[in-house]
């Protein structure tokens, strides 16, 4: 029995892409990592005017945060189907219904049609955060996983980065929330026809292998047709839901608190504590988010170059700590904008630093496990993931009941300090060496293994 693919057969390649077209294909992951994340994120981008629109206080805006990232925990679950369906369908589909569900959020102007929406918007997310991080490490052999991942990382925060600069250039004249969601979708209909024309993926037995370098490819094509990839697939759930993986996922999301307290809170925050414009705090966010597109590309060179992830991930939580706790000792004190993007700018760069590197050993600690089911392996940090969102969110949402309290706020970055910490003593649980020369002993080894087998 052949793997089920849903769409056109063409979508598989039977030989491993020439560099060039492997770069165009991960880059159209990434634009459409970018494109459904901004249509994501509009909502915190104007949340100050949708709030006053709807009349909503700030506990009603976080359970509609809630409610689509509970939604999208669930999803995450689907976005292991790719593994037995493929990646490309899930992602040119998704960009559809995202896109023409983001322009009829401009036409909303009852709340329960509101939340359905965002509710759309939370399940195709929750899916494609599993499905382009799988793609994207279909396409790139380990030696080169950090800084794909550091592409890929532009999709979550590039849309972000869109949202917020889109909003600060146009919320002005055009004078309300609903001309962002309108650029938003439009622009995403965009994306999804030359996704539709252009988007591939390797075949099973072309992905479900281990490659080090793009030297292996005549290996991988030549092994393709004897895997069984119906047998590697089998009894996905029992072979990822391994201690490692969720050690491992559990300490990312909680390293990443002060990363979802900038998504849904940021401009607010900003607005509020600092009396920012709402325009200003966008703006100032896009700088914040601009540095970490960058800091995401240099550090996942500089770990393939160096070949090791675990010291950059801990670097990255050690520096983070002591930000956010430079960060909280802000509040109540005057803060130019020059400052703040100071501050900003060091936050972007450190969880850069740990984020990047970890995606490239947990992509790596699911390969050696099972290379067949990357997907299922990133639905289990998936799931993990958008539930310490749930959660968190749930908390902040008692913890930060007037938003221009600053000491509530504080609280709140004590507690994303504090996830920081946890962190730590997960990095050990994921694959990877902490020295150059260690690691290219095992991919030696590794390689030896195959040819003798």
């Amino acid at each position: 029995m052949s793997t089920l693919q849903i769409g056109p057969r063409h979508r598989y390649l039977e030989h491993y892409p020439s560099n060039s077209r492997r770069i165009w294909y991960l880059a159209l992951a990434v634009i459409a990592t970018i494109m459904l994340y901004y249509e994501s994120y509009v909502l915190p981008s104007v949340a100050p005017l949708v709030l006053a629109s709807f009349k909503l206080g700030i506990p009603t805006y976080t359970s509609i945060l809630l409610l689509s990232n509970f939604i999208g925990a669930i999803s995450a679950i689907f976005g292991s189907l790719s593994d037995r369906i493929g990646r490309s369908n899930l992602i040119v589909y998704g960009l559809l219904i995202t896109g023409i569900g983001t322009i009829l959020m401009s036409l909303v102007n009852v709340l329960w049609l509101f939340f359905v929406l965002i509710g759309v918007l939370g399940f195709i997310e929750g899916i494609i955060l599993v499905t382009t991080p799988a793609l994207v490490r279909d396409f790139s052999p380990r030696f080169g996983r950090a800084l794909a991942m550091g592409f890929w990382t532009v999709g979550p925060v590039g849309g972000s980065v869109l949202a917020t600069t889109i909003a600060s250039l146009t919320l002005t004249p055009a004078g309300t929330w609903q001309s962002q969601y309108v650029i938003s979708g439009i622009v995403g209909v965009a994306i999804f026809a030359l996704c539709f024309l252009f988007l591939r993926e390797l075949s099973p037995g072309m992905r479900d292998q281990i490659m080090n370098t793009v030297k292996e490819k005549e290996r991988v094509e030549s092994r393709a047709g004897s895997i069984d990839t119906e047998k590697a697939i089998e009894h996905p759930w029992r072979q990822m839901l391994n201690p490692r993986l969720m050690v491992s996922a559990f300490g990312i999301s909680v390293f990443l608190l002060i990363y979802y307290a900038a998504v849904g809170f940021f401009p607010l925050y900003l607005n509020k504590i600092f009396g920012f414009t709402v325009s200003q705090a966008n703006g100032l966010v896009s700088v914040f988010w601009l540095v970490n597109v960058a800091a995401a590309i240099i550090i996942g060179f500089v770990s393939d170059r160096t070949l090791v992830r675990k010291p950059y991930m801990l670097a990255g939580s050690l520096t983070t700590i002591v930000v956010t706790i430079l960060f909280i000792g802000r509040i109540g004190i005057p803060t130019s904008s020059g400052l703040m993007i100071v501050f900003l700018s060091l936050f972007g760069i450190t969880m850069a630093v740990g984020y990047v590197t970890w995606m490239a050993a947990y992509t790596e600690t699911i390969e050696d496990i099972n290379p067949a089911l990357v997907a299922t392996g990133m639905a289990v940090e998936g799931f993990i993931l958008r539930m310490i969102v749930v959660l968190s969110t749930l908390a902040f949402s008692f913890v930060v009941t007037n938003s221009a309290n600053g000491s509530q706020w504080a609280t709140w970055w004590w507690i994303c300090t504090v996830g920081a910490v946890v962190f730590i003593p997960t990095i050990f649980v994921v694959s990877g060496y902490w020295r150059r020369a260690s690691t290219r002993a095992a991919a030696q080894a590794r390689e030896l293994s195959v040819e003798t087998a």
